[in-house]
Formats: C-alpha cells, structure tokens, sequence
C-alpha cells in the first residue's frame, strides 16, 4: 500500500480518517494508542502507535479511501499478511475496525527505510543487492507455494534494515483463492514500470512469471540505480558500468524477457543463477569462503537471524561454521566425506559417496531460542472496606493508575508472592451500609423492642400451676431497643479504597528454526552456545525473525493480561547443517550432515540392507541354534 514512482497509479481519495492528535494529545484507536503520524500510502494513513496493554510499539495503518475496491484490497492485505509466515513478509500482528478511525492493521515497529528510499541515493553495492535479491526471491517462492502471485512488487513495497534484512509488504492488489473481483480496477490504479508486460486485471492470467518480471525490474534498479527499461528494451552492457555485473546482466534479461516462456521457472532458479552470477565477486568479499571452486550445486544461505544481530552472534561459531561449508562444498568433497564414513561402520553402506549422485548442497545455521521471563501482575482494582478510625484522608488526591504505584524494587528473576496494596488515593469516606450512617442498629434480640418475652411458672389459689408470660428489659440491649453498629462500631462511616493484588514471577519458553526432516535429538546435542543476554522484549530487531518474533510475542502474552513482562534473557544455541539432496537407484532422496563433527543423518538408503538382512539371518539361526541345545540338555 505505497505510492509509486510517476507511472503507477494516482488514487483520489475520497475520505480521511480524523488525525490522532487534537492539542498536542494522542487519541485511542480500540487496544493502540496512536502518537505520530510518519507517512502516508496510496490507501493508508500511517502512524507510530503504542499497544495499550503490552506498553509495545507498533506501526498502525488507517485506511483513508472508502471506495469498495480499496476497502476490498486493504481487507485482503489484512487477511493475508496476518495468515502468511516468511522471515522476509512483513508480518501482520493484529487488524480490526474502530467506529472512530475506520479499518485499521497493524504491524511490528521494525528499523527500516523502503527501497525507494534507499535508491535515491544510487545503486546498491553488488553483494547488498544480492543479498536483497535472494531475500524478496525467498518471499515470491513461499507466495508462488501458497498459490499467490503479489503483483506490485516494486521498490516501495519492500523494507531493508541497516543490517540488510528485506521484507516484501503491501498484499493488497495478490491474487489468490480470496481475491475479490477487481475487473473494474483502472490499468492506472496497478501498472508500474516495475509490472510485467502481459499483466492485467481484466482477464483470469495470473501467474507467478509477472512476480518474476517485477523482481528483475527492481533488481535492474538495484545494480544501475536507474529504473527499469521499457518491456523489449535492450538492457544495455552492465559490464561496463560494472565488470563484475557481467553475469548479472544475462539474468536479468531473462527475468525482463517479454515472453512470459522466456523467463526462470521460479524465483528458487533466479536465486541460483544470480548467485552463480556473482560467485567471483563473492569470493573477493570473503576470506572464509571461496565459492569459485565449489560443486555448482552448492549454497550457502543466511539465517534470518544472521542478518538481524550479526554483530552481536559469537564470532568464533560464524567462521567455524563458513569454514567448514566451504570444506563441504567443494567438488568431491561430499562424496569423499561419505566415502570415510562408509567405511567406519559395519552396516554402512559401502562406498556411499559413489553410489549417489548429489543435486543439490545447502549448508546454513539453525538456531534454538529460549527466553528466560520475568513478570510482574498487577490485578484490576476491587473496592475494600474497612472500619474508619477518625484518620484524616487527603482532600482531591488524585486516583492513581495501577501502574503508576511505586513498589520495592527487587533484583531481576527474583519472585515475590501475591500481596494485597491500596490504590494511592482511593480512600473515601462512604456510608455505612448496614446502619445507613445512623450508627446504631435495631437489637437483633429483641428485634427493636427493648424487651423480651419470658414465662414463669405461678401457683394459683386453688393450689394449680400454670407458665404466666411477661416481658423483661432485653439484656442484649438492656431495654434501649439498639446497640452500636458492630460494622462501622457506631461512626456511621466505613473507609473505603481500592486494591489490587501485585506479585513477580518467572517463566521459561523456548522455539527453534524449522526442523523438520532433521533428527532433533542430534539437533539438541551438538547446538553450542552463540548468544546470552538480557534483552528489551520489544526491540524491533528482535521481530525480524520469526521464530524469535513466535517467541517472544508467547513470552508477552504468557504473562497474562494484568501482567507486564519486567525482563527477558534470551538466549541462543547454534549448530550448522548441511543438507543434500540425491538421486540413488532413480529416487530422490535427503541426508544431512549436522555439527561441525559432521554426524550425518539420513533414511535406509545409509544402510548396507543386503549385509543387515544376512548377519540377522546368522542371528536368527544362531539363537535357534542355542535354543535346541538348551531343549535338549533339559
């Protein structure tokens, strides 16, 4: 939801939500409090926001058009951005309608400049653009599996932080399952110089070969710095700008390729070829790694996280762990490296690093994340009532907000039990309810009276006896009718504050990058240390990855809704992997190498079948052997 360059659509805008601030003071949007307004996009009005209850910042977009189609697309971008998960997806957190404000969404507060803005300044340095390029061709990839094609990709829908993470954003014009009818939509309201030729909204052809159009018009910008050239257009010799752009520029013509047939079959074949594109200059960067002389199906990827907080990962694992996939990566280093392990084990296969054929060789660093919590809970205020002993009580103080209430500090991660604590200036006088403030109150044993019925027995004239009624003083009240209100003990006034219950206490969560097909018992055993600190839990950097964003939001909420998170300790395990995928006898197959001891994982293919099934079957008639000798001797 961005405004884009001169050639992309000019909306009208046919209503405006009412500014956050009136006099210098924020207004309330349902659970957010929006502060500063930073910016506004083709269908939005954006704003620096705080979350109410987890005191977090975020970024809250304000739909400011009324037109249905724009209230169809900013829903849509709601429902998709929540629904979706990738580390390079703007991530939505939370979306609603406000009677005030409208259709709103919100999003994590991250340290980011687009694109756009970045471009101004000229072209990106290769080795940035690459690594921009591989992080939004990521993106398209997941979109493409969850059949999704974006449609507006262009500079100003994808944010970079300083560190280099990149984030695709702005789902409001995606074609997918949900996509409502936009036939009607002008052809000035979605085409950029950044759109493939062929795509329109007035037709069914949709199709992830526009998204991959889009991608090399932006990444033409970001190695020329100049916008992409009309569709058909030569590209002109990047070699000469820049000879190390020489592959890069058989790429992009065939991304820009006119003819939809033309271009890669998916962004996973646009990363590889970019990345083989630039191998050299990768080479010169690094000293840990020289990709020139890797298999040509070898990778190596970036955890999400590595960009995020690079500088603060232990510095040791990062150059253990590049050095050892460069070992890994380079030709025959595979097979050679299964070939030793065949031979260090009876049921191994034998020679395994000759019999497979490797398609594929990616080696990368997953991470576990725990977080060590602390708490603090503060419950909602309750009225308390209790005997007024003349005390006097401050004149028009103030009530003060349950988080406003100094309490004793205590040291980090030490617990406190529940205890009861008045609300600073919540004490009043107030009737009391059982007298009325009269003070006393009927004689519950005489029932007001002031006396009580007895008998006694009396003998007659006639020498009979008889039980004689007559009343007496009561001797609870003796005779008065009332006593002292035993509630207020005769003031007439009780005094009455609020309180609220406060303790401290701790938890533990824990996630981890995505494991699936590893072995996570080997996963946990040689996962070494990388990072442990105390952390600010709403930090935007933290968001940029997201298992720790799962993380950490669990974290935030696990507390409760009366409780603030007080501290947090994160801490980080480490351990690299490196997958392979291979062909054996005409099936696909994957094993892993994990650690730096190089344990590998894999299925039955690891095994010698053959030579398993025949000592089982020695085995077998072994103890069938012993088992008639012992018959025997019985």
């Amino acid at each position: 939801m961005a405004t884009p360059n001169a050639r992309a659509r000019q909306p009208v805008v046919k209503s405006s939500p009412p500014a956050p601030q009136r006099g210098g003071q924020s207004r309330e949007l349902l659970n957010y409090r929006l502060g500063e307004r930073v910016g506004q996009e083709e269908l939005a009005t954006i704003y620096r926001a705080t979350h109410l209850t987890l005191d977090r910042p975020v970024i809250v977009a304000v739909l400011r058009r009324s037109d249905w189609v724009s209230v169809s697309r900013f829903q849509m971008a709601m429902k998709l951005g929540a629904k979706l998960s990738h580390p390079n997806l703007l991530p939505v957190i939370d979306a609603g309608h406000d009677e005030h404000y409208g259709d709103y969404m919100v999003t994590p507060k991250l340290d980011t400049r687009t694109l756009q803005e970045v471009l101004a300044s000229g072209p990106l340095e290769p080795l940035i653009g690459l690594r921009v390029f591989v992080q939004i061709g990521q993106a398209i990839e997941y979109l493409h599996s969850q059949t999704i094609v974006h449609r507006d990709l262009q500079p100003i829908n994808i944010l970079v932080t300083p560190q280099g993470a990149a984030y695709l954003s702005n789902f409001s014009l995606a074609a997918s399952p949900e996509t409502p009818d936009f036939s009607g939509v002008h052809e000035a309201d979605f085409r950029t110089v950044y759109s493939a030729p062929e795509q329109d909204f007035t037709s069914n052809r949709i199709a992830p070969a526009h998204d991959l159009y889009s991608l090399g018009a932006v990444a033409y910008q970001m190695f020329t710095g100049e916008l992409p050239p009309m569709p058909g257009t030569d590209l002109g010799a990047l070699a000469t700008r820049n000879p190390a752009l020489a592959g890069v520029e058989r790429v992009l013509a065939r991304l820009l390729a006119p003819d939809p047939a033309q271009r890669y079959g998916s962004a996973t074949q646009a990363i590889a070829a970019m990345n083989q594109a630039l191998r050299a200059l990768r080479d010169e960067a690094t000293d840990d790694m020289q990709e020139s002389r890797w298999e040509p199906t070898a990778e190596w990827l970036d955890n999400p996280l590595e960009l995020a907080i690079a500088e603060r990962i232990d510095g040791e694992f990062m150059t253990k762990s590049r050095a050892r996939a460069d070992t890994l990566h380079r030709v025959d280093a595979i097979k050679r490296q299964l070939d030793r392990w065949s031979r260090q084990g009876f049921l191994r296969r034998p020679l395994l690093g000759q019999s497979i054929q490797p398609e594929q060789i990616v080696s990368y660093n997953l991470y576990i994340y725990e977080v060590r919590a602390h708490y603090e809970r503060r419950t909602a205020p309750q009225p308390r009532q209790t005997l007024y002993t003349g005390k006097p009580i401050e004149p028009f103080a103030r009530k003060a907000e349950v988080w406003e209430v100094v309490l004793p500090e205590y040291e980090a991660f030490v617990d406190a039990a529940a205890e009861q604590v008045p609300l600073p200036g919540s004490r009043q006088l107030t009737v009391c309810p059982d007298c009325s403030g009269a003070k006393k109150m009927p004689c519950k044993s005489c029932a007001g009276k002031g006396s009580v019925g007895r008998t006694r027995k009396v003998t007659d004239s006639d020498g009979k006896s008889r039980n004689e009624p007559f009343e007496e003083p009561c001797p609870t009240c003796h005779g008065y009718g009332q006593r002292e209100c035993q509630r207020c003990q005769g003031h007439g006034q009780l005094l009455e504050e609020s309180i609220f219950t406060w303790s401290r206490f701790g938890k533990f969560h824990r996630n981890e990058d995505d494991l699936s097909g590893l072995h996570q018992p080997t996963v946990e055993r040689l996962a070494k240390p990388v990072f442990s600190e105390r952390i600010d839990p709403y930090d935007g950097r933290w968001y940029q990855v997201e298992p720790l964003k799962e993380l950490l939001e669990e974290a935030l909420k696990a507390g409760g809704e009366d409780a603030r998170m007080l501290t947090a300790e994160l801490t980080i395990r480490g351990v690299p992997v490196t997958e392979v995928d291979y062909r054996l006898r005409e099936k696909n197959h994957t094993l892993t190498l994990v650690g730096f001891e190089n344990t590998i994982r894999g299925d039955m293919t690891l095994v010698d079948v053959e030579r398993a099934a025949l000592y089982g079957v020695i085995l077998l008639l072994t103890l069938a052997l012993v088992l008639v000798v012992v018959l025997r001797l019985i």
